[in-house]
Parts: C-alpha cells; structure tokens; sequence
C-alpha cells in the first residue's frame, strides 16, 4: 500500500505533466499574437464550412458520390476546430461558448433530415433541393468544425472545475 507521500508526489507529478502544456498553450492563446491566429483560424473555419456546404449540396442535388471529399472535408473541419478549441477560446468565454456550441450541434442534427429532399425522395424542384441540401450541408459542416473545439474547451472547464473541488 501507497504512503501519503508517495500519493502525493505522484499527483504533483500528473499536475506537472498536465498543466506544463496547458499553461504554454493558455499563454500562446492570451498573447496578442495567438489572438489575432485563433480569430484567423476561425473565420477560416467558418468560410471553409461554407464552402463545404455548397459543394456538398450541388453534389448531392447533381446526383455525384463524393463520399470520400465530404469525409475529407469533415476531417479539415475537426483539425481546425481542435486549433480553435485549443487557442480561441479563453476560460472567461467558455461558458457562452458551450452553450452556442451545443446549440449548433442540436440544429445541425435537426437540420440533417433536409438532405433527403436533395436524394430524390421528394421532387420538389431542382432550387428548393439545392437550397434544402445546402442549408442540411452547412449545418453538419459547422457542427464538425465546433464539435472538436467544445470538446477542448469542455475538458478545459472539467479539469479547472476538478481542480479547484
């Protein structure tokens, strides 16, 4: 059985190879410098899902099977939300940034059923699929850009909230 000293030099241990990271990244993200990157990175991000959204939807309401693009560009949507949850989003931000987080991922999830009017279940007009595909598209584009950044910032608020009990 473990002393208490030997407990408690293994915690400062895991506290120092944990929080030695966080306090680079959370110092990269404070500067004026990484500020000004994370806000880049986002834009970027939300352009990119735009995009990924119009491509997605013609592709679709054109009948082409571009499973493995749109698998591609999830994929570049999760890597920079992993950089915005990582550098953009300050521990006073957290909180509202959460709570639009989840409100996105709710709407793209309710917003995914509009992508069958673009497979040719429902003909209603070649303008009304695209747009239906597209706004379908976009969303589930932006919820694979946000989603990895809430699960950074998540872990972020259960470590400090962990932390401080």
């Amino acid at each position: 059985m473990a002393t208490e000293k030997e407990i408690s030099s293994a915690d400062e241990t895991i506290e120092a190879v944990v929080t030695k990271p966080a306090r680079v990244i959370d110092k990269a993200a404070k500067s004026k410098t990484g500020k000004m990157i994370g806000g880049i990175v986002f834009i970027i991000g939300f352009l990119l899902a735009v995009i990924a959204g119009l491509v997605n939807g013609y592709w679709a309401v054109t009948g082409a099977n571009q499973t493995l693009a749109v698998s591609a560009m999830m994929g570049v949507m999760a890597l920079i939300g992993l950089i915005v949850g990582l550098v953009n989003v300050s521990d006073k931000e957290a909180i509202n940034f959460l709570i639009g987080a989840i409100a996105v991922t709710v709407a793209a999830a309710a917003m995914a059923p509009l992508a069958s009017f673009g497979a040719g279940t429902v003909v209603v007009g070649t303008v009304t699929n695209f747009v239906a595909v597209f706004i379908s598209s976009l969303m589930s584009m932006i919820a694979a850009f946000v989603a990895p950044a809430a699960t950074i910032v998540g872990l972020k608020v259960v470590y400090t909230s962990a932390r401080k009990a």
